[in-house]
């Protein structure tokens, strides 16, 4: 392990030496003082906490991602290119003790400077939201509705089964099912647009949603219910929505009325008063429009419930860990394409894949849809079926393998108030630290085994 450790600080002592890391360290002091600065937030107390919290940290992630990725690749490259690495493997030194050497001196350099990174940005929060900066109505609700951790709760889904099933063997029926498309696509639409109706709210009519609370809901001092929807009318307008909010059993309810935009998500504080009783908590919505107009709630997130359940400073540090797991896994990929590589291809690799993780999203859909090509090209499936299932095959798994960069964004939750959990965090470092940066250090190994580092006399 000595040697693990020496390999650590040698490596921490060239990544700090070399003048592209230096300079993106530079421009990431610049930008974490300069940021809250330059960049202005809508004026709220909460768009400013987002702007310090997201924006701020989120630019120095950009920039250590990019620093670690030229550090990494050339933590073994730059060696085997300057011929040094023989100093090293005719030592007892085995090709697992240099990637782990390497390695771990990128982490502790990565997670020094996003340690200083979040110290800058938490006391630039604690001195801009100090005592006497604030008024009374702020104060009360940055300590209750903005630094704080909240659980996000779902509601219920609404039961539409039933009809789409009656519509489907409708189609059936008639004989109107699409001839190119697959009965499970046409079932996966047709509950799409059920989902949207059940949301649809006309001028008059009411929506209730189901939420089952955490038990830590009990006693929360106020909720925040956050609301996603839009109007059938194309003119911006104030739209007038009247909120009933009651448990199942016990307890009274507790009516609301508020004033809207017409476009955007929109956020409703209410007391913890409302939660004494039992059961599920029903919200109900009435349009009370005088104009008739329709609203339509997103069916994925149309409606969410918010309740505390932390600290927000615990949950600050559990972001940057997931954060610090995010590095180590770019540093590991960074180390392994420089044992694999010469610097400039081993760059290159790293960053089309890191592009290609970007994608994530898509290649889920893509995995997910077996039906794509089916509807793209229904002449060539039809003759060539195992066109579908192999494309559909690939998509699937090139998704398995971007799964350890698939995560939520851990600054904006913070910045939003959402609550990361510590199962969340362990997760993130199985996959990331355990599993992705174990495959990788046995592909290094087994690569710096095999390759020829440099000619006996040269």
């Amino acid at each position: 392990m000595r040697s693990v450790w020496a390999i650590a600080l040698l490596s921490l002592r060239n990544a700090v030496r070399s003048r592209v890391v230096v300079l993106l360290l530079a421009l990431l002091v610049l930008g974490v003082i300069g940021i809250p600065l330059t960049v202005k937030s809508d004026g709220t107390l909460t768009g400013y906490v987002q702007i310090l919290v997201r924006y701020t940290l989120g630019f120095s992630m950009g920039v250590l991602l990019l620093a670690t990725v030229w550090a990494g690749c050339a933590a073994v490259a730059s060696e085997i290119q300057r011929k040094q690495i023989h100093l090293l493997l005719t030592k007892p030194v085995s090709g697992a003790q240099l990637w782990l050497g390497k390695w771990l001196g990128l982490v502790i350099l990565n997670t020094l400077v996003l340690t200083v990174c979040a110290l800058v940005t938490y006391g630039l929060l604690l001195w801009n939201t100090r005592p006497g900066q604030l008024n009374a109505a702020d104060t009360a609700k940055l300590s209750g509705e903005i630094m704080v951790a909240r659980a996000q709760v779902q509601p219920a889904p609404f039961e539409v089964s039933k009809r789409v099933r009656e519509r489907f063997d409708e189609l059936q029926t008639r004989g109107e099912m699409p001839t190119n498309v697959p009965p499970a696509v046409v079932y996966k639409m047709l509950f799409d647009v059920a989902q949207k109706e059940a949301h649809t709210v006309p001028s008059g009519r009411k929506i209730t949603w189901r939420f089952d609370l955490p038990a830590a809901a009990e006693h929360a001092p106020a909720i925040q219910l956050r609301c996603k929807f839009s109007a059938a009318a194309l003119a911006p307008m104030t739209l007038r929505g009247r909120w009933v909010l009651r448990r199942e059993r016990g307890g009274e309810a507790r009516a609301l009325v508020t004033e809207h935009p017409s476009q955007g998500q929109h956020s409703l504080t209410v007391p913890g008063a409302v939660l004494a009783g039992e059961g599920a908590l029903l919200v109900e919505y009435d349009n009370i429009n005088e104009a008739a107009v329709t609203l339509l709630f997103d069916p994925q997130n149309g409606l969410t419930v918010l309740v505390p359940v932390g600290g927000w400073l615990p949950n600050f540090l559990r972001a940057l860990l997931i954060s610090d797991c995010l590095l180590a896994l770019v540093a590991a990929l960074g180390v392994t394409a420089g044992s694999l590589f010469s610097m400039s291809v081993a760059a290159f690799v790293v960053f089309q894949l890191l592009l290609m993780f970007s994608t994530a999203g898509m290649v889920h859909s893509l995995a997910m849809h077996d039906a794509t090509f089916n509807m793209a090209m229904p002449d060539v499936v039809r003759e060539h079926g195992w066109l579908s299932n192999a494309v559909s095959g690939f998509y699937r798994v090139l998704e398995i393998l971007i799964t350890p960069m698939q995560n939520d964004d851990p600054l904006a939750m913070v910045a939003n108030g959402a609550w990361i959990a510590w199962p969340v965090v362990a997760w993130t470092f199985l996959k990331q630290i355990v599993l992705a940066s174990g495959a990788l250090l046995l592909v290094a190994t087994a690569a710096l085994r095999r390759r020829e580092l440099a000619l006996p006399m040269d």
